[in-house]
């Protein structure tokens, strides 16, 4: 099977991405998870066949020289996202085959859309794939184009889905400035700064700019809205001490935490975890209380603005959307999961 064929093959399965490992079956992310495509490895004539097809001969050098190279082209008409990575032995390609996050409607929680609309402070995005917290971001961002006017730089080191243009402006850049002169410039009169898919190393950089006064969103990869509450806490602590916690918190404004399941009728569904920035949510913050936010918001009530997971999982059960198994599966509290099932009959 040849390398068109398996991307072609990968299209028709309606995969999210495309992932080609030398030594490796080549697979593809449908929204059930990963299959193979061919059950042998690929092969080092494949991957040189996968970069002729995808770089240019720019793109080719970079990756030589650096090891690392993203960028988009189009198949067919399709525009498509690529990332390779080669380091001695290991030689990797992910394709991203929905750049533009095209293929079914996401649903957005209002509160998290009224958030971002006031355009204040600090708002931070996190969930566990890459596909699925961009995909959530790339439709915040659209969102907020079809509602207001701004000017915005999104901050990404992967190829970021992009926006239709309506009342807003977005500037793409990989984050990577080779003088600081450079970064101001792009900064200069920007509304809003997204930070994309970065480390924790860019944390602090986001948080200046927000006590500047310019809204930032940063989208991290995390398991869970307790692990990015504690990396958060963890880089202010070793950069500022025991200032750091109060100073996130005067400019924070909400915290989300986003988990992508297949849905009954193979659709992607998201259950989110919300802790917006309340007077409450703030002294704990300060203290770097994480369990007590945990605990407030397991025993928010309906009307709080507050969303535990398990409260997630419920709505979509409720609605029918996910079955018992996928919630159980997706809940770290199954316990606190089986309590709230029993209180509404199911």
């Amino acid at each position: 099977m040849s390398l068109t064929e398996l991307l072609l093959q990968a299209k028709a399965k309606k995969a999210d991405e495309f992932l080609f490992v030398v030594g490796s079956e080549p697979r593809a992310r449908l929204a059930q998870g990963w299959v193979n495509l061919r059950s042998t490895p690929a092969l080092m004539t494949e991957w040189n066949l996968l970069q002729q097809s995808l770089l240019s001969t720019q793109q080719k050098a970079v990756l030589d020289t650096t090891g690392v190279v993203l960028g988009e082209t189009a198949i067919e008409n399709h525009r498509v996202g690529f990332s390779f990575f080669q380091d001695g032995s290991t030689m990797k390609a992910v394709v991203d085959l929905d750049v533009d996050g095209l293929k079914q409607e996401i649903s957005l929680p209002n509160l998290l859309l009224e958030n971002a609309l006031r355009m204040k402070g600090m708002m931070i995005l996190s969930g566990p794939g890459e596909g699925g917290r961009s995909w959530i971001l790339q439709k915040l961002l659209q969102k907020m184009s079809e509602e207001k006017s701004f000017s915005a730089a999104v901050l990404s080191n992967r190829t970021f889905p992009q926006i239709k243009d309506e009342k807003a402006c977005f500037v793409y850049h990989n984050g990577q400035f080779t003088r600081p002169e450079d970064r101001e410039s792009l900064m200069a009169g920007v509304d809003l700064v997204v930070y994309d898919g970065f480390s924790d190393d860019k944390f602090l950089e986001a948080l200046n700019l927000a006590e500047q006064g310019t809204f930032v969103i940063y989208s991290i990869k995390a398991p869970s809205l307790e692990n990015t509450l504690r990396r958060c806490f963890s880089v202010l602590q070793k950069a500022y001490g025991s200032q750091g916690a109060a100073r996130w918190a005067e400019v924070l404004s909400l915290v989300a935490g986003n988990y992508g399941m297949s849905g009954l009728n193979q659709e992607r569904i998201f259950a989110h975890e919300i802790l917006p920035v309340k007077p409450q949510v703030r002294t704990l913050l300060e203290q770097e209380d994480c369990r007590g936010l945990l605990q407030l918001m397991a025993q928010a009530a309906d009307n709080s603005g507050l969303l535990a997971l398990n409260q997630s999982l419920l709505q979509h059960l409720i609605r029918r959307r996910i079955d018992l198994k996928t919630a159980f599966e997706i809940s770290r509290d199954p316990d606190n999961l089986d309590q709230l099932l029993k209180k509404v009959g199911i």
